[in-house]
């Protein structure tokens, strides 16, 4: 045999066995996700919420009644409730659904709780803390209106709730909720 055709034969079987044979990489592995972790507020100062509530409150000279059900949802992220408030007088002549989440924000070091309506109401508002039996919750809203709201722990099966929102005008309302747990 020729001394080319030799070489000519060496390179093509060197070239089908490179080919044929795995490409072993020298590239390190991808590093593995670091997961995030999920941060979940210490609820057992509002865990006596938790349950079935039965609420009142004088609004327009007639008494509102109120149920809500309250639980931890969204994984432990939330304490939920579920509000519903049935028709009452001339001017509320359809049933409140309403929706509102509390939970914590370990940056601000604050609860925070929002919520929204059937109606079209909505609201956040902040708190630092329990201070005693208190919980007091503040917002300020886009129109230019506020809102406080008090809640006292009267015991784990009734609280009350002293709201007072004050409109962009200036004009104040007031109102005492009283829940009791069913």
């Amino acid at each position: 045999m020729k001394h080319w055709v030799v070489t000519l034969l060496g390179c093509a079987l060197f070239v089908a066995a490179a080919s044929a044979a795995p490409l072993v990489s020298t590239a390190a592995p991808a590093p593995a996700p670091t997961p995030v972790p999920m941060a979940k507020p210490d609820f057992s100062s509002v865990n006596f919420l938790v349950g079935t509530w039965s609420c009142t409150q004088q609004l327009r000279g007639k008494t509102r009644p109120e149920t809500d059900v309250t639980s931890i949802g969204m994984d432990g992220a939330w304490l939920v409730t579920q509000t519903t408030a049935p028709p009452f007088d001339q001017y509320r002549t359809y049933t409140i659904n309403g929706l509102s989440y509390i939970g914590y924000d370990p940056n601000a070091k604050m609860w925070i709780q929002t919520g929204v309506d059937n109606g079209g109401g909505y609201g956040i508002q902040t708190s630092p803390g329990w201070q005693g039996s208190a919980l007091t919750w503040t917002g300020k809203y886009p129109d230019g209106s506020s809102s406080t709201d008090v809640v006292t722990k009267v015991s784990d099966m009734k609280y009350t709730d002293a709201n007072s929102v004050t409109d962009p005008q200036g004009k104040t309302t007031n109102v005492m909720i009283t829940c009791a747990k069913s």
